[in-house]
């Protein structure tokens, strides 16, 4: 009789436990998920700005052409509102390309009727190979005879003659110097670089414009030099790039570069395009 009543307990028991079960089901569920399954904030994607942040340090990697080939010469590709490649004209395609040749390809060669007491070649094929490595693959250009202005960084200024029978270029010199007792100065001020997508990385800068006359010089924020930012006393570029970054940013004009992957033969990234935007 006793174990009637134990087994008529145990089973009234078991049923009030399984009432307990099913009424609070569903906060258990609750609870037992909370404490398994991490917060979904936890997997939130990184924000759109995080992802397109890069190292800077990736320009020194990439090529910008000259944009002003001479400082004795007012002419500058920022005159362009978009610029690209195709823009450049067939002595600066040259000129960029020569710029990045190894001096240890050249070599000396018999000299006569030059205006220079240096003799130096090099292959065609060196040209060639810095034009679809820095250049493009598919700019059009034409091998012949091009000029380095005196202000450049080579110790080769002057005139470099195209011998088509040997497939070679020859070093002839400066005959007439350019020098102008008046230069002009490109300023230009890195704000920010990123990745567009993941095969174009955009980087903008604040440019302006500099004039020097003598020992004075003037700075403007456009290339055709008309709107006036301020003036002083020259000393060198890097004092004047030091005086535009001193001025306003909501006076001085943005310009972005774009460079995408694979452009070029080896380089990751080339320059697609320049051009200037109303604002970040």
């Amino acid at each position: 009789m006793q174990n009637n009543n134990k087994n008529g307990v145990l089973i009234i028991v078991l049923l009030g436990i399984v009432t307990i079960l099913v009424l609070f089901f569903p906060k258990i569920y609750d609870l037992v998920s909370s404490i398994s399954m991490p917060d979904i904030e936890d997997f939130e994607p990184e924000k759109e700005e995080e992802t397109k942040k890069i190292d800077e340090t990736i320009l020194e990697t990439i090529h910008y052409p000259l944009m002003r080939t001479s400082i004795y010469d007012s002419n500058t590709y920022y005159n362009l509102e978009k610029f690209t490649i195709n823009e450049l004209s067939n002595n600066d395609i040259l000129l960029n390309a020569f710029l990045d040749i190894y001096e240890g390809n050249m070599t000396s060669y018999e000299l006569t009727g030059a205006c220079t007491n240096v003799s130096k070649q090099f292959s065609k094929d060196y040209l060639e190979l810095r034009i679809k490595n820095i250049i493009g693959n598919k700019v059009n250009y034409t091998l012949t005879d091009f000029y380095v202005p005196e202000d450049a960084n080579s110790n080769y200024v002057g005139t470099w003659s195209y011998d088509s029978y040997n497939n070679r270029f020859l070093y002839t010199g400066l005959c007439t110097s350019s020098i102008t007792n008046t230069k002009y100065y490109n300023l230009e001020e890195l704000i920010k670089v990123e990745y567009e997508n993941k095969n174009d990385i955009a980087a903008y800068y604040y440019v302006g414009f500099a004039k020097v006359e003598g020992n004075n010089y003037t700075i403007y924020s456009d290339s055709k030099m008309t709107k006036e930012l301020t003036k002083g006393t020259f000393i060198d570029i890097n004092n004047l790039n030091d005086v535009f970054k001193k001025i306003e940013k909501k006076n001085k004009n943005v310009y972005k570069y774009t460079f995408k992957n694979n452009l070029c033969s080896y380089n990751e990234y080339c320059l697609y395009e320049g051009k200037w935007i109303n604002e970040l």
